[in-house]
C-alpha cells in the first residue's frame, strides 16, 4: 500500500510539490492541505491525522503554530526549514543587480527570528511595530501588518518574506515583495527522508508479537480458570477493536498480534492496559510475558522468557523481551525498568567484580536513572528487584564490600526524625546515569 503524505502548505508553495508529485507517485500519494492563516494549522492537522501516514509542513513557524499537545508521536512530521543562506544569497543578489537600492528601506520579516542575522538588522528598516510578542500567532500577524503599513506609508521599497500565506495579502495591497522558499532539491530530500522513516515504521509495526498469560492463585491454576482467562483476553481484544487471537497452549493463554498493536496496548511499552483490564476481573496475580521477533517462533520463545520475569515479580506484572533480548517491565507505570538478558560488556564486568547477578545490577542502574539519583535506600533496591528489604541489604552489602558504594545519611522531602541511610553508587553520576570508564 502506498504511503500517504499530508502536505500542510500555503498555496504559494503548491507549484513546488506539483513539480515533484509525478516523480514521487510510485512511492507515495500526496494529500494537499493548503492554509491561508496560521490559526488553521492545528485544525487541519487534527482533521487529517487518521487519514495520512505522515506530514510535511512548509516552514518551522507553521509547525510551531500547531498545538503540541495534539501531536501524535506515531505519525511522523518533517519540516521544510527556512534556509538562512537563501536570504543572504538574495540580499547579495540585490546589492549586485540593484546598486541604487537602499537596504534600509527593505523589510525582511523572518530576519527577526534568525539569531545569526542579528548583526545585519541594523542595516534594515527599524520602522513598524516590534516583533517581540511571546505569542507566535500575534508575531506573525504583526509581521504582515508591518509589510502593508510600511509600504502604504512609503517607508519601504521592498518586502522580503518567508511566509507563503502572506502573498495574497501583499499582492492585494500592491506591495513589491520577494518570497524566500526552500530549494526544490531540499523539498525532495525532506520528502525522501519522511518516506524512509514511515517505511521503517511500517516494517517495524509488522513484527510478530506473542503474549503468554497466566494467573497465580493460592491454589493450583485450574483448566476451568485457564478457559475463563482466555475468554477475558478475547473480550479485552474486542473492546479495543482488535481480532480475538487468544489461544490455549501448553498451560498458558497466548495471544498473537503485531508490534504496532502491542505498542498500542502497552502505551509504547510503558503501561499495559491488558494487565489493568484483567486485574479488575481476576482475584489472583496476573502474569503477562510479551515477546517480539521477526517471526512468531522467535516471538513465542521471548514471550515465554518474559513470562518467567513476570513470575519472579511479587505482584501482577507485564514484561516484554524484544528480538535483541532487551527486557522492559513491569509495565505498570511510566517508570519502566529496562535491562538486557545478554548484558553490556562493561556492566557484565562490573557485576562480576562486585559478585552480584548481572540482571539485578542492570535493574538497579535502570531504577537509579528513572529516579535521577545515584543514592538509593534498601527499600528502593527491594522495590526495583521485587524482593524483601533483607535480600536487598545482602546485595547492597556486596556492592559495599567491592568499594563501589559509600553510605550517606540524608533527610528527604522535609521528613521528620533522624536522617535515613542511603547507598551512593559510585559507578553512577548524580543523575543516576552510568559513568564511562
Amino acid at each position: 500500500m502506498k504511503i500517504k503524505l499530508g502536505i500542510i502548505t500555503p498555496e504559494s508553495h503548491m507549484d513546488y510539490f506539483r513539480a515533484i508529485e509525478e516523480e514521487m507517485r510510485p512511492l507515495c500519494q500526496f494529500r494537499f492541505l493548503t492554509i491561508s492563516n496560521f490559526r488553521e494549522t492545528t485544525d487541519i492537522y487534527l482533521k487529517n491525522l487518521d487519514s495520512v501516514d505522515g506530514f510535511v509542513i512548509s516552514g518551522r513557524m507553521l509547525y510551531e503554530a500547531i498545538d503540541k499537545e495534539c501531536l501524535d508521536d506515531k505519525v511522523p512530521v518533517h519540516i521544510l526549514h527556512d534556509d538562512e543562506n537563501l536570504l543572504y544569497r538574495e540580499l547579495f543578489r540585490l546589492l549586485v543587480t540593484e546598486p541604487g537600492l537602499d537596504i534600509s528601506r527593505i523589510y525582511v520579516d523572518y530576519a527577526y527570528i534568525i539569531e545569526s542575522f542579528g548583526e545585519f538588522q541594523q542595516y534594515l528598516t527599524h520602522e513598524g511595530k516590534p516583533v517581540n510578542s511571546g505569542n507566535l500567532l500575534e508575531r506573525v500577524e504583526t509581521m504582515l501588518e508591518n509589510h502593508i503599513t510600511l509600504w502604504e506609508d512609503k517607508k519601504i521599497d521592498l518586502s522580503i518574506t518567508a511566509f507563503g500565506h502572506f502573498v495574497p495579502e501583499l499582492q492585494k495591497h500592491g506591495v513589491k515583495y520577494i518570497l524566500i522558499r526552500p530549494t526544490l532539491e531540499s523539498v525532495k530530500v525532506t520528502i525522501s527522508e519522511i518516506i524512509n522513516e514511515i517505511t521503517i515504521l511500517k516494517l517495524k509495526n509488522q513484527r510478530a508479537v506473542v503474549a503468554c498469560l497466566s494467573v497465580q492463585y493460592e491454589q493450583h491454576f485450574s483448566e476451568e480458570e485457564l478457559h475463563e482467562l482466555k475468554v477475558l483476553v478475547g473480550n479485552f481484544l474486542r473492546s479495543v477493536n482488535l481480532a480475538d487471537t487468544a489461544q490455549i497452549s501448553e498451560g498458558y493463554v497466548r495471544l498473537y498480534t503485531t508490534f504496532g498493536h502491542f505498542m498500542r496496548i502497552t502505551s509504547n511499552a510503558h503501561n499495559c492496559s491488558l494487565l489493568e483490564y484483567l486485574e479488575e476481573r481476576i482475584q489472583g496475580k496476573v502474569k503477562i510475558g510479551w515477546g517480539s521477533g521477526h517471526e512468531y517462533f522467535q516471538a513465542n520463545v521471548n514471550a515465554t522468557k518474559a513470562h518467567r520475569q513476570a513470575e519472579a515479580y511479587t505482584g501482577s506484572s507485564s514484561f516484554f523481551i524484544d528480538e535483541n533480548q532487551k527486557v522492559a517491565g513491569p509495565m505498570r507505570s511510566m517508570n519502566v525498568i529496562q535491562f538486557s538478558e545478554q548484558g553490556d560488556p562493561e556492566i557484565l564486568a562490573l557485576a562480576k567484580t562486585i559478585g552480584i547477578n548481572n540482571i539485578n545490577l542492570q535493574k538497579i542502574m535502570s531504577y537509579a536513572e528513572i529516579m535521577r539519583t545515584n543514592k538509593l535506600s534498601s527499600e528502593d533496591v527491594a522495590q526495583c528487584l521485587s524482593m524483601t528489604v533483607k535480600g536487598a541489604n545482602r546485595i547492597l552489602n556486596k556492592i559495599e564490600e567491592s568499594k563501589q558504594v559509600q553510605t550517606v545519611f540524608e533527610k528527604r522531602d522535609n521528613s521528620k526524625g533522624r536522617p535515613k541511610k542511603y547507598y551512593e553508587l559510585l559507578f553512577l553520576d548524580h543523575e543516576g546515569r552510568k559513568l564511562s570508564e
